[in-house]
């Protein structure tokens, strides 16, 4: 069982890290905060990290209570979520600014902001809705609260990771350059489309059982209706 719960949590920091793909923010973060020094730059990218992981932790929590709420099945949210991410993986392979994280208008004003590290830096830039998806995801079938503190663990990992990449932001886009940045952004995004594409199997996967489970009983009431005296 513990095995089980290690080999999830490692399969959910991968596709986590992925989706908030934080080397694909560096480029962001660094016209976002053009007017401020690399200390204030690394203040901000303390601040958006902390915040953005605290708003995942939020819907690791409160996810599955807020599913039940509304009566969303853990199919329809791995069909839906696969979608949405299959399309901001369109966007990165592309290399088009994805329109889930930043728009060009929320750029703009964040260059003329004091504080852009709630907006668009942790929301939606790092915690977007691709990430909160996810989260969702893992937290519908997490069998207790220690999976659950497990993936709030994980998901620190991934913040972790992002705030590092996001303080060394100067270093890292000199060394890799902005080829180095795309091509980066373009696996990843091929990645992405993988998990996308699984999450819509799996939920398709488990739709198709209860499809089967109900087609031969209204196919019986059918012909029910059409032929009365089938009725016993």
């Amino acid at each position: 069982m513990m095995q089980h719960s290690l080999d999830q949590l490692a399969v959910f920091i991968v596709q986590l890290f992925v989706i908030v793909d934080p080397l694909a923010a560096v480029p962001i973060f660094l016209a976002i905060t053009s007017h401020h020094n690399r200390g204030e730059r690394r203040a901000i990218a303390r601040r958006g990290c902390l915040i953005g992981y605290f708003v995942i932790v939020l819907f690791i929590i409160a996810g599955p209570a807020l599913l039940d709420y509304f009566g969303i099945g853990r199919s329809a949210v791995l069909i839906s979520g696969g979608l949405l991410l299959f399309v901001i993986a369109l966007e990165l392979l592309y290399g088009n600014p994805t329109g889930t994280q930043t728009s060009s208008s929320e750029e703009r004003l964040a260059e003329k902001k004091e504080d852009v590290s709630v907006t668009p830096l942790a929301i939606p830039l790092l915690a977007g809705p691709g990430a909160i998806v996810t989260c969702l995801v893992f937290a519908s079938q997490a069998p207790d609260l220690l999976s659950i503190l497990l993936f709030a663990a994980g998901a620190f990992v991934v913040f972790f990771c992002a705030y590092l990449l996001l303080h060394w932001a100067d270093e890292l886009a000199r060394v890799l350059g902005v080829l180095g940045m795309k091509v980066a952004v373009r696996i990843i995004g091929l990645v992405l489309a993988f998990i996308a594409v699984q999450y819509v199997i799996n939920g398709i996967t488990e739709l198709w059982p209860a499809v089967r489970m109900h087609a031969p009983a209204a196919k019986t009431s059918a012909l029910v209706h059409r032929y009365p005296s089938l009725h016993l």
